[in-house]
């Protein structure tokens, strides 16, 4: 990891100088055809600096390049691009001009005053992405997106904070202000790159690590561990300056027992290689603390205090103690109503911290008092953000007054509408109704660059076609950990009624069944670059049979999850027929997404037969069902999970960019008018083709934001 590929990877960008030789035009001309060839160009002003390079020099450079253009798209080059054995071979003179005068007469037709800010480059109904000479400035921002993310980052973007905070000469004199780093996690990992750097400071880190939980995370990050706390870890030995460091903090947090008691096991490992006796002297209130953890003098807890706030229905004292903790409180606003507070003071309490609350936060109450008006038979959630464990709960919920549902919205929309105000103007802005049915990214971000994204419980429109041949791929290898070499996995369907009453599961074996067309793939298909299962279903005579929703489980023989694969992905396809004779190459379909359940067994998907619709799910199972010969309890346990994902509401798309355009743009009714398009469809080089089409007058300088583009979503509009 160094500077090209950070800073190539995250923006498309290079720093590179002019020099004092002259580039062959075939030699340029060949190498950019082969980068059109998988979607890319270079801009005006990139060219005219490497047009002074040297040609050995050029070539060393464009195959480095390559390489990381191949590792962002994970193709194999020699089967995609024109002139596979270049430099060798290469065009002629007049066809290297003839595409270099082309080329050069694209960017002069689309009259950009500011090409350096050009995503996308129009050549013969071609959309290339643009790559752009950068600057040391702008590198240095890279960075700073990297520590102001507000997501905690994926394990590539960890090690890209760490880079910068480690090894980039531009960084070391930078100390970050307090609340700079929003995201706690981020937080921990940033701090622990300096400490084991040997840079840390007591006064430095007191101002990223608030909370007793906070100096857990930077233990864990210096471990290599978990910094979200849900996985355990195995604590390395600490150096006596990393000892020292992390009892200072602990010395000065603020009530810091009850989140020792919140992590009470990771603690107690901890301890013990803190060797806090050693300190009892220089740090004793620390010592102090970490002794009646051991003695077991449970505190009484925020959570507790909030109980006794409500048995004791003290309006006062529920609204005043829940205040201390913004995101708590926006999460028990239904039950601070229901429990009989005025939602004008829970509101008015809402309001003085508000900016303390995420905006995730604040959209997951407008999807939940969306239905409070509505009797609810069953409510379900993540605990914790826990997406292996789906907590579904069956006890009843009663509706709330109208009004006071109105009044809660009102208030969470002006809000919202008040914090996206102050971003930089949309202009015209086109949204599709669609992206109702996707939800808000959950900040988690993609394990493979190269595979695209969806948020859980996004329904996704099936392909024209009466079979779905919905598929598993993977690869084995070097995984995240280790070497996986062998995985044995099962795939198949249940089929259920649209009262959720199970009807039947498709065999695993390649015939068919008697009652409807179903057919498998059996053992692992082999494939260019791994193994896949697949099997098909057709859904006419699946409909007829009566069932209405068919879900989708993969089950996994060995010890490694999904999620420790180097690359694992589920998608789908329309056959003719079951089994047909039609190409079948896992790797060339676009309807193909990550899984990453942490799970050996999962739901990837449920198909909705009658609407024609997959729901992505990628949920992980705590324990492996019986998938062959469900029992009563296991169908039953299926069908309630399955069921309360299709029920599940969460933060969609559509509001969220309805909120954006309602503060800061201007809705216009047709894509010839945008210069902003949020489109539901996967494809944007599609929806952009109609835009153009569409205009009238000159071209318009257009954004198209699908719902595959979770980071990009997640940087500019939470």
């Amino acid at each position: 990891m160094d500077l090209f590929s950070i800073y190539f990877s995250r923006n498309l960008k290079v720093i590179i100088a002019e020099r004092k030789g002259r580039l062959p035009v075939r030699i340029l001309a060949t190498a950019m055809r082969n980068l059109e060839s998988l979607g890319y160009t270079f801009s005006t002003n990139l060219i005219e600096v490497l047009r002074t390079w040297e040609r050995d020099r050029f070539i060393s450079w464009f195959e480095r390049l390559m390489e990381e253009l191949q590792q962002i798209k994970g193709i194999n080059l020699k089967e995609t691009l024109v002139y596979p054995r270049f430099p060798k071979r290469r065009m002629n003179i007049q066809e290297s001009k003839f595409y270099l005068n082309a080329l050069m007469y694209s960017w002069r037709q689309q009259l950009l005053e500011k090409e350096q800010e050009q995503r996308i480059l129009l050549v013969n109904k071609l959309r290339l992405r643009v790559i752009h000479l950068g600057s040391e400035a702008d590198f240095y921002q890279v960075g700073m997106h990297l520590l102001t993310a507000k997501s905690a980052l994926s394990p590539v973007a960890r090690e890209q904070l760490i880079w910068f905070a480690t090894k980039y000469e531009g960084w070391v004199a930078f100390e970050p202000e307090a609340g700079q780093i929003p995201v706690r996690e981020n937080a921990a990992v940033y701090c622990a790159a300096l400490l084991k750097a040997g840079r840390a400071s007591v006064e430095q880190f007191q101002r990223h690590l608030r909370s007793a939980t906070d100096i857990l995370r930077l233990a864990v990050a210096c471990s290599d561990g978990d910094v979200s706390l849900k996985e355990n870890t195995r604590f390395r030995s600490f150096t006596r300056f990393e000892r020292r460091i992390i009892l200072a903090l602990l010395e000065g947090a603020s009530n810091p027992l009850e989140d020792l008691f919140q992590y009470k096991g990771s603690w107690q490992r901890l301890a013990e290689r803190l060797h806090p006796g050693d300190y009892r002297h220089r740090y004793p209130e620390a010592v102090a603390t970490l002794d009646q953890l051991r003695r077991g003098e449970h505190p009484l807890t925020f959570h507790g205090r909030v109980e006794r706030a409500f048995e004791q229905k003290d309006n006062e004292l529920i609204v005043e103690t829940l205040a201390e903790r913004p995101g708590e409180m926006v999460g028990q606003l239904d039950r601070m109503i229901r429990s009989g507070v005025p939602v004008q003071q829970v509101i008015g309490k809402m309001v003085t911290v508000e900016e303390k609350v995420s905006t995730r936060a604040l959209l997951r109450v407008l999807a939940h008092f969306s239905t409070r008006t509505q009797f609810q038979v069953r409510r379900s959630f993540f605990p914790q953000g826990n997406t292996a464990n789906l907590y579904v709960s069956t006890q009843p919920l009663p509706p709330l007054n109208v009004k006071d549902v109105h009044a809660v919205i009102s208030a969470v929309e002006h809000t919202l509408l008040k914090r996206f105000a102050v971003f930089p103007p949309l202009g015209n802005v086109y949204i599709d109704e669609r992206l109702q049915e996707f939800s808000v990214p959950s900040g988690k971000l993609r394990v493979s660059e190269s595979l695209r994204a969806l948020s859980r419980a996004s329904w996704i429109s099936l392909p024209t076609g009466d079979t779905v041949r919905f598929f598993l791929s993977w690869r084995e290898g070097l995984g995240v950990d280790e070497r996986i070499d062998c995985v044995e996995t099962d795939l198949s369907g249940v089929l259920y009624d649209e009262d959720w009453r199970y009807m039947d599961q498709t065999s695993r074996t390649p015939l068919q069944s008697n009652e409807y067309v179903a057919a498998y793939s059996g053992l692992k298909v082999t494939t260019p670059d791994g193994a896949a299962k697949y099997m098909d279903l057709h859904l006419p005579s699946v409909s007829k049979l009566g069932a209405r929703y068919i879900v989708i489980m993969v089950n996994a023989f060995r010890d490694n999850t999904f999620k420790d694969l180097p690359e694992c992905y589920a998608g789908w396809m329309m056959r003719q027929a079951p089994q047909s004779d039609e190409m079948f190459e896992p790797s060339t379909v676009q309807e193909r997404i990550d899984l990453t359940a942490d799970s050996r067994s999962c739901i990837p998907a449920i198909i909705d037969v009658q609407e024609r619709r997959i729901l992505w799910c990628d949920f992980g199972l705590k324990r492996l069902p019986n998938a062959h010969h469900p029992g009563e309890n296991n169908k039953a346990d299926v069908a309630l999970i399955a069921r309360s994902m299709t029920e599940l509401k969460r933060p969609d798309l559509y509001t969220l960019f309805m909120l954006h355009a309602k503060a800061r743009g201007t809705l216009v009714e047709t894509l010839g008018m945008a210069n902003l398009v949020f489109t539901a469809e996967l494809e944007s080089n599609r929806v952009a083709e109609v835009a153009e089409y569409l205009t009238e007058g000159p071209p318009v300088e257009r954004t198209v934001i699908t719902p595959l583009e979770q980071e990009y979503i997640t940087k500019h509009f939470l």
